[in-house]
């Protein structure tokens, strides 16, 4: 699925209950790829964590399903360590290996932790995934900032023809998203969905009229890249199933691609 000409994937993040309480992977990913693919979406973003834990003839499975389902890996997601213990260094070599296997068309990542703080980040992030192979497009998650200033520092102190940025819109105030694409551009490659009230996460639909500016904000920019559902309603709810995971990925999906076709008709409509 695509929305305004940008693709539009699923995290396998978003269906992982166990994602934060150390349980380790809940679920199979070639299980999902399927419905995935029916679903509509344009690509599958993996949580690494769902590679790292699972067997050699899983990732065949994944490859193999992704062909059948006409459903791309299109990226590897994952937080990395800031240390120099040898599981980081384990760790590393498996997002290494995954990347090889899969060739997806970026790996994004983001840190467990600040790494002395501003441009020492970017530093370690170039150093860190100096031997993923080139082609692989690199995508750093700073978090939930956009800041203007600091997107351009982290494009000035980053390979601008390999990593890009990726921001959360629907956790920024309309106007300081409209400011930070603008003056970001094309650095920003990758838009992370997830939304929150009062601390927990939410529907699209349930913020609706602050949702929309937030959309409307980010097709005024021009921008071109990707959007990718990461968490949505039930992500701190460790009882909900998968099911209802997928579930409310759905009505937020459709809930993009609603008002992309609403606001595109209004413009059409203000063109006459």
């Amino acid at each position: 699925m695509a929305i305004s000409g940008s693709a539009v994937y699923l995290s396998t993040l978003l269906l992982e209950k166990n994602r934060w309480n150390g349980k380790g992977p809940s679920l199979l990913v070639s299980d999902w790829m399927e419905e995935t693919g029916e679903a509509g979406y344009a690509g599958l973003e993996i949580w690494m964590n769902h590679l790292l834990f699972s067997s050699r003839e899983e990732w065949e499975l994944i490859k193999e399903r992704s062909s059948e389902s006409d459903l791309p890996i299109s990226l590897i997601s994952a937080t990395l360590p800031v240390d120099a213990s040898d599981k980081s260094q384990r760790y590393r070599e498996s997002i290494i290996e995954a990347c090889d296997y899969f060739r997806p068309d970026a790996f994004k990542f983001s840190f467990a932790e600040a790494k002395g703080g501003g441009l020492d980040s970017l530093e370690y992030a170039k150093e860190w995934c100096r031997d993923i192979p080139r082609e692989i497009g690199m995508l750093f998650d700073g978090g939930e900032s956009v800041d203007a200033e600091a997107l351009n520092a982290a494009r000035a102190a980053l390979d601008g023809d390999r990593f890009k940025a990726v921001l959360h819109p629907f956790l920024y105030l309309p106007g300081e998203l409209s400011e930070g694409l603008k003056s970001a551009g094309d650095f920003v490659a990758n838009l992370g969905v997830q939304a929150k009230r009062e601390g927990k996460w939410i529907l699209l639909e349930e913020n609706a009229e602050e949702n929309l500016k937030v959309i409307a904000a980010v097709r005024e920019s021009g921008f071109k890249g990707t959007w990718s559902l990461e968490l949505s309603k039930g992500a701190d709810l460790p009882k909900l199933d998968i099911e209802g995971l997928f579930d409310n990925a759905e009505k937020d999906l459709n809930f993009l691609i609603e008002a992309h076709t609403r606001s595109g008709k209004t413009r059409s409509a203000k063109a006459k």
